[in-house]
């Protein structure tokens, strides 16, 4: 029983840093970013839903217009699609590293433009009813260098204020996630 405790807290611990540390993160990646002048390519969003994989590019649209109506960047959907990360772990911080590590080891096999960057959207679903379990993201810059991430979930407020049920509450939770990250970044 501690040893579940202790595991349970330990994930808190990661989630939470991932979500608020930018220290892995490249801060010039990011100051780049909201400059407003660079190109975003939205990958369509990788779906993890009990154990099946897929990708979803009508919430990739909501996301590519959420961008350009907010002057983020002029964002436009991809066809690249990254390798999916298709395994569930107890700790999803483990789970979004690995998929962003992923997303990086592939951005670096493209000859990007230098004034790209690519954005990276995960929801993931779980149990009987297929619920929504979180929302994960990843911006990179043409290097691989990550400009933003965030891990999204049932501990969140971003995620409770919306309690996402469909692709478009998912939409709504990252969009709140990404705006409270550039604000505080």
């Amino acid at each position: 029983m501690k040893k579940l405790e202790a595991l349970k807290i330990t994930g808190i611990l990661i989630s939470v840093s991932l979500f608020y540390s930018c220290s892995s993160a490249s801060k010039r990646a990011l100051e780049d970013f909201v400059s407003g002048e660079f190109k975003v390519l939205v990958c369509p969003v990788h779906i993890l839903n009990n154990h099946q994989s897929f990708y979803d590019t009508i919430s990739s649209l909501k996301i590519a217009d959420y961008i350009n109506e907010n002057k983020h960047a002029k964002a436009s959907v991809t066809d690249l699609v990254p390798a999916a990360y298709n395994t569930w772990e107890r700790n999803e911080a483990k789970m979004l590293t690995a998929s962003i590590d992923l997303f990086v080891e592939y951005v670096k096999s493209l000859d990007l433009p230098d004034d790209t960057y690519l954005f990276y959207p995960e929801f993931l679903k779980g149990g009987q009813n297929s619920e929504i379990r979180a929302v994960h993201y990843c911006l990179l810059n043409n290097e691989g260098d990550i400009a933003m991430r965030g891990l999204i979930n049932s501990k969140w407020e971003v995620f409770q204020s919306v309690n996402p049920i469909t692709n478009d509450d998912c939409v709504t939770v990252l969009i709140n996630g990404f705006e409270n990250k550039l604000k505080n970044k």
